[in-house]
């Protein structure tokens, strides 16, 4: 009778693990009667893959996706028939830790897309962020957004630009924070990037007083990439007080950047620090203008720091300056730097 009793709990709960409710695929197509965050609400929990099809353009210029409807991905994309749209009254797009895919097709040309939460006086810490461009949009931060004294941190971010994805201004693969007293984190950045950005900057961006700060930071450029203005390993500040602070970084390039920096970008009065090694690579079949061996900074007031500048040039330089670059009265210094020979990965002589 106790061998019947317990095979029936047996069956009964290996029955309830077999038909536990999988997440079902779930999509939502805009319209011009409803706003697109209403519909939003409507995601059902355990929604699985979501797919937004745009029919109709989006007026909303914030849009925040919901982080607890067990969504493992968000895909933004044109609907049938609609081939390419444009949404530029889309300001902000705030993934929450979701993993967001801007579709091709997709123009937002005014969009600040973040992987992170973005937050105003309160905090926010989350695992992961994933971030997907195969369309193109203004700007990409792979962490969060921080204002009004808030902070929001990623623990490990996750960009990818693909080779049909366009980035009009910058992507950065840590957060930003704006305003005193604000702070934006990131342990861990990884960009990865085919197609075209003008900016790609591994660390997060700091403006008008407030703090933007990186663990290790991870560039790859694969080939047939562009990077027509600048590359930098670290990150950013902007304005009296800001701080952009990263432990390392490193940069791949096996596309084309114009300039490469084995550092940071100070401006307009901002500070950047590089704690430990910043490592450039211009793999054999990546090409740059100038590679500078530390950061950039500009305009009065602005300072940059890097500890140690590494730099390794296997595909073709123009011109290589073994130190950082200012302009407009910027200070910049890099304390240690190394030159390595391609073959064997050593420091040339």
């Amino acid at each position: 009778m106790k061998y019947i009793f317990r095979l029936s709990i047996y069956i009964c709960l290996l029955l309830s693990v077999i038909f536990l409710p999988a997440a079902a695929d779930y999509a939502v197509y805009t319209t011009d009667r409803e706003p697109l965050s209403g519909q939003m609400e409507g995601i059902p929990e355990n929604a699985g893959v979501v797919t937004i099809y745009v029919a109709s353009v989006i007026t909303e210029k914030n849009l925040q996706l919901p982080s607890d409807r067990g969504i493992t991905e968000l895909i933004i994309v044109p609907a049938d028939g609609m081939g390419s749209i444009s949404l530029p009254e889309v300001e902000r797009i705030c993934a929450n830790g979701v993993p967001l895919v801007i579709g091709q097709g997709i123009s937002m040309e005014n969009a600040s897309i973040y992987g992170g939460a973005c937050v105003s006086e309160t905090e926010s810490d989350l695992a992961s962020s994933d971030l997907t461009i195969e369309g193109s949009v203004g700007f990409v931060f792979g962490g969060g957004l921080a204002t009004d004294g808030g902070h929001s941190g990623v623990t490990e971010t996750s960009v990818t630009l693909t080779k049909t994805g366009l980035v009009y201004f910058e992507i950065f693969g840590g957060g930003h924070a704006y305003g005193s007293g604000s702070s934006a984190s990131a342990e861990n950045t990884t960009l990865k990037i085919s197609g075209t950005s003008d900016y790609v900057l591994g660390g997060g961006f700091a403006e008008e007083g407030a703090l933007a700060e990186c663990g290790s930071t991870f560039i790859t450029t694969e080939e047939g990439s562009s990077v027509p203005v600048a590359l930098f390993t670290g990150g950013s500040a902007s304005g009296a007080g800001s701080l952009s602070e990263v432990e390392s970084a490193k940069a791949l390039v096996a596309g084309n950047a114009n300039w490469a920096f084995s550092g940071d970008f100070a401006f307009g009065g901002g500070k950047t620090i590089l704690n430990l090694a910043s490592r450039l690579e211009i793999l054999p079949s990546g090409s740059t203008e100038i590679a500078y061996m530390g950061s950039f900074s500009s305009d009065e007031g602005s300072d940059a720091l890097v500890n140690t500048a590494e730099l390794m040039v296997c595909g073709e330089a123009s011109r290589i300056v073994q130190d950082s670059q200012t302009a407009d009265n910027g200070k910049a210094l890099t304390q240690v730097k190394a030159l390595f020979s391609c073959e064997q990965g050593e420091k040339a002589p």
